[in-house]
């Protein structure tokens, strides 16, 4: 079988473009960064919270890219709070004479309410209520579908990449069966990842290395980010004989809605 030659002006395009794409890349994920902060402008600006007699509304800088609109009485918040980032609203609470007061809730890019949150005057009366979390999790490598599951019914689903060696049942595979996500771990640079081990094995999550050591346990990870932010992107490359891979996006989600110690139920 003969392999493909390459001409020389293709190769020499090819590079061209490439370090064009590498110098320009600042450029380019400025204008990204600036086009989801144009639509959290856009959102805040038709946001009207009615503030009461005496507040008036104002607006400050939450997260990086994200605005803060709320109600503001005699130098200290007082009422309405709501925070917006990527053109849709992430929390909505109010404040009292400068504290936290009431129901505190959460939302996701579907516009989905996902945490609740109590507060009277300033103290948590209630921690943060995770009204999507997840009761197990399915993985089906037939399909390259991740689930998450409540009760018996699927509700989320991610597309997932399988490594090589990945659909065999031996060493360099997973096998079917059950699993536990017994780890979930994010390094310096923000980049998550989470382990699932076989249920019947014994818990080793003070020993790392030994975990990691045993047959049957995978890890499910965002792919490796080389290029920088730019990889946020595509996110999804490839996973490894004992990973999967989900896009960065994917991975936020999934990382809120899982907790550690639930079952991870893996299928052909």
């Amino acid at each position: 079988m003969k392999l493909k030659k390459f001409s020389e002006p293709a190769i020499v395009m090819s590079i061209t473009l490439g370090l064009l794409l590498l110098l320009t890349s600042p450029l380019w994920i400025g204008w990204m960064m600036e086009h989801e902060y144009s639509k959290t402008r856009s959102a805040v600006a038709a946001v009207d919270l009615q503030c009461t007699e005496g507040a008036v509304e104002k607006r400050e800088v939450w997260s990086k890219l994200g605005i803060a609109v709320f109600c503001e009485k005699d130098g200290a918040k007082h009422g309405v709070w709501q925070a917006w980032d990527g053109g849709y609203m992430h929390v909505a609470g109010q404040y009292v004479a400068g504290e936290k007061d009431g129901i505190w809730k959460y939302f996701n890019a579907h516009g989905e309410q996902w945490g609740v949150r109590t507060y009277a005057l300033g103290k948590e009366a209630s921690g943060l209520i995770n009204l999507l979390a997840a009761d197990s999790m399915l993985l089906r490598k037939d399909e390259g579908k991740l689930y998450l599951i409540q009760g018996t019914r699927p509700y989320r689903s991610y597309p997932v990449r399988l490594g090589a060696g990945y659909r065999d049942t031996g060493v360099d595979g997973i096998p079917e069966g059950t699993y536990r996500l017994d780890a979930k771990t994010e390094d310096t640079e923000g980049r998550k990842s989470m382990r699932a081990i076989d249920s019947g094995t014994p818990d080793q999550t003070t020993d790392t290395q030994a975990a990691a050591g045993s047959k049957m346990h995978f890890v499910i990870e965002a792919h490796r980010n080389r290029m920088g932010w730019a990889w946020q992107i595509p996110g999804l490359w490839g996973g490894t004989k004992n990973s999967i891979a989900v896009v960065h996006s994917d991975m936020d989600e999934i990382w809120e809605l899982a907790e550690r110690g639930i079952q991870i139920e893996v299928r052909l």
